[in-house]
């Protein structure tokens, strides 16, 4: 959690305020992961999306992967969203 405050900007934050946003956050992740998805997507997106963050009391950009599909119906699902602090290969895989 330190790792997301600190990507968030924060720069300090408490065990009780990590309890807090987990428990905030929790229900929003267990939906978003539980979302029911198409059986078949013909086709795959995956792109990137840069943002700044902080990272030891410097601003950095660091690189967000997210993958789509686009189902028979054209409708544009993300099936993943993935911080990558490099873009190259390795990431990638």
């Amino acid at each position: 959690m330190e790792i997301l405050a600190r990507f968030l900007g924060i720069e300090s934050i408490s065990a009780a305020q990590v309890s807090e946003i987990n428990k905030a956050l929790s229900p929003q992740v267990d939906f978003f992961r539980n979302l029911p998805l198409e059986s078949e997507y013909p086709f795959l997106w995956i792109d990137v999306l840069y943002e700044k963050a902080k990272e030891d009391g410097r601003v950095i950009s660091i690189a967000l992967m997210i993958a789509y599909g686009i189902n028979r119906e054209g409708k544009r699902d993300i099936l993943a969203i993935e911080p990558m602090y490099e873009e190259r290969e390795e990431s990638w895989r």
